[in-house]
């Protein structure tokens, strides 16, 4: 038999796991090993106290009388207990070459052409099989549709798309306008059933996880982010009407009954960011095409993500939840492959958070749906990726590496009752995000895309393999979380008055009595108020010429003051000077006396000059004359 090979990654010494997946090729000291076996014993000590305070806490198995019957395995999990794993095939025109078969409804057979069709053979089995002519109404209705539960208050939901690349992920994420996919339907099935409880200003967020009421000022700058997206969306859009058009595609096919809520009301935030290069950046910022976009930090709590810095919008209709998903897809990275020619170069998260909040109770409650669209995993033999594209592919498969190592981790700590194994989350920035889903706290939908060709039979496999573990991971079913809302607010009576039976006389008639007393109030306090502020202005007034006197008087006084200290200052520096001064003009007196002197010796000295040049012509004419006389 042919041992197995990695399909697009080369693993060291041909290590192969027994799902036939590489190893990552990571060094290992002592120091990680004792620090994995530190955490593995905090981590255990935890989970024993938790089973002493609920013993149906944590991923425990039914009886010890299973493990007598099967031992070593585990029994097959209820469906309603595991993750959700759905199989979607591309719609490809040479059927005959297809190394896919679907048998029944969740059962899929891979056949490798070429090898002995008996040994090769493999059986895998899904939640839902779906083949290429299922409409996405049909995949909405058989997979998203009954995870989006939004009167139980239940935490929420994950949906992710995995595939190779080009199998269609982002078509069933997003979909077109004739076939929208499932966020836009996941948009009209939020907005239709919550239609009538869902507030118009963004009056309450949450911080974290504390309720947080906002001020006027804060709701006015929400609603100022969401209309600047608006317009931008308006002006870089040609069909401005393709929300309409998609909101009626989806209503002809699928019909969304409203809830009955009470007095509950709903706020709905929007975030949308994508992983990219194992960076993390907001697609819903508004300084993107001002600046550098910077990449965000992602911090974890309990198991419970959360992103510092992340712009969330407030959707208060649907079609501003258009808007934000349109927004920010015009942000998100792709790019050009062999394989398809606008794939996406970035794991992109679209989350709904839907705020729930009670007045008659107090309660608030979160739900949040996070829309994952998984990058392919790519071999750069087939999609001749290169310089950056070849970056953006590494980057790619090492994070759906890790995130199938945290599926297996999971799954083999929900099979042993020892020490459990630590689930590697942190190591990618995308495990990070969903962490939540991962460890069971809430419930995840993985829609599996293949290509079904016998070309990409290897990618195929182990995109069938990586599903195989996620459909074996039992979901845990955590507590409903209930916040208390504000008790006595001015944001819990605007809640109580827009939220009230309206229909009741008596509480209508109540609030226009007090809506009337607090207008009479208000005209009392204004009058007392410009009464006050007039007050006030005369002894403003006042205050200030006492104050301006005050002053003028005491900088005359130090004016006269300083006047006095300068000449004082002046007539001691100005002192050794003029004795300085004396002293040179004795001198200069002195040399003007002495060249004086020298100037007189000079015209005594010129005047014998003259003397002895007369003289001496004399002696010459005599001299002249007597030598005549000789001659």
């Amino acid at each position: 038999m042919k041992r197995a090979k990695p399909s697009y990654l080369e693993a060291p010494e041909k290590s192969v796991d027994r799902l036939r997946r590489p190893r990552p090729a990571k060094g290992t000291s002592w120091e990680s090993l004792l620090a994995e076996r530190q955490s593995r014993v905090a981590l255990a000590a935890e989970f024993e106290e938790a089973e002493e305070e609920s013993p149906s806490a944590g991923y425990e198995l039914e009886d010890d009388a299973q493990f007598d019957e099967l031992p070593g395995e585990l029994p097959e999990p209820k469906d309603e207990e595991t993750v959700k794993v759905c199989l979607r095939l591309r719609p490809y025109s040479q059927r005959h070459n297809c190394s896919l078969q679907i048998r029944d409804s969740n059962t899929l057979i891979a056949k490798c052409a070429g090898e002995n069709q008996l040994s090769s053979e493999k059986h895998f089995t899904f939640s839902n099989v779906f083949d290429d002519h299922v409409s996405q109404a049909e995949v909405y209705d058989s997979c998203i549709r009954p995870t989006i539960r939004l009167a139980s208050g239940e935490p929420g939901a994950t949906i992710l798309t995995y595939g190779t690349s080009g199998s269609g992920k982002t078509y069933t994420l997003l979909g077109n306008g004739e076939q929208p996919g499932i966020v836009p339907r996941s948009i009209e099935q939020i907005y239709g059933e919550l239609q009538g409880h869902v507030s118009s200003d963004p009056s309450l967020k949450m911080d974290g996880m504390k309720p947080c009421p906002l001020s006027d000022e804060q709701v006015m700058d929400e609603v100022r982010k969401l209309n600047a997206i608006k317009e931008m969306v308006r002006s870089e859009s040609e069909e401005p009407e393709v929300p309409n058009e998609i909101s009626q595609v989806i209503q002809s096919q699928q019909q969304f009954q409203p809830l009955e809520l009470g007095d509950r009301r709903v706020f709905i935030w929007i975030s949308f960011v994508e992983i990219y290069n194992e960076n993390v950046y907001d697609l819903l910022n508004l300084d993107i095409a001002c600046a550098k976009r910077k990449p965000l930090k992602v911090l974890a709590n309990e198991g419970n993500a959360y992103i510092k810095g992340l712009s969330t919008l407030y959707a208060g209709t649907k079609e501003d939840a258009y808007n934000l998903l349109e927004y920010g897809l015009q942000s998100a990275t792709y790019g050009s492959t062999d394989v398809n020619r606008n794939s996406s170069r970035s794991h992109s998260i679209f989350t709904i958070t839907v705020i729930t909040h009670s007045v008659s109770m107090q309660q608030i409650s979160q739900s949040v749906y996070k829309f994952c669209d998984l990058a392919g995993s790519e071999r750069q033999k087939k999609t001749g990726t290169i310089a950056n594209r070849l970056k953006e592919a590494q980057k790619i498969n090492n994070s759906l590496l890790v995130l199938g190592r945290c599926l297996e981790t999971v799954h083999r700590n929900q099979k042993s009752r020892k020490v459990h194994d630590l689930v590697p989350v942190r190591d990618s920035k995308l495990t990070m995000i969903v962490q939540s889903a991962l460890l069971g706290k809430e419930p995840m939908t993985m829609i599996v895309n293949v290509y079904p060709t016998d070309e990409f039979y290897d990618e195929n496999i182990n995109v069938l393999n990586f599903s195989s573990i996620a459909k074996q991971i039992v979901i845990r079913k955590p507590p409903k979380l209930l916040l208390k809302g504000p008790e006595s607010t001015r944001y819990s009576f605007f809640l109580a008055s827009s939220v009230g039976d309206h229909s009741s006389k008596t509480d209508y008639d109540l609030v226009v009595r007090e809506n009337e007393a607090l207008k009479l109030a208000v005209q009392q306090l204004q009058a007392e108020l410009d009464h006050n502020r007039q007050a006030l202005s005369i002894q403003e007034y006042k205050l200030r010429n006492e104050l301006t006197d005050n002053f003028k008087v005491h900088f005359d006084k130090m004016e006269e003051s300083y006047q006095k200290r300068i000449e004082s200052a002046k007539h001691v520096a100005i002192l050794p000077f003029q004795q300085q001064i004396s002293a040179l003009q004795r001198k200069l007196e002195s040399k003007e006396r002495t060249i004086q002197e020298m100037e007189d010796e000079q015209e005594e000295y010129e005047s014998k000059l003259k003397a002895y040049e007369e003289e001496l012509n004399v002696y010459r004419l005599q001299r002249k004359g007597v030598r005549r006389l000789s001659l």
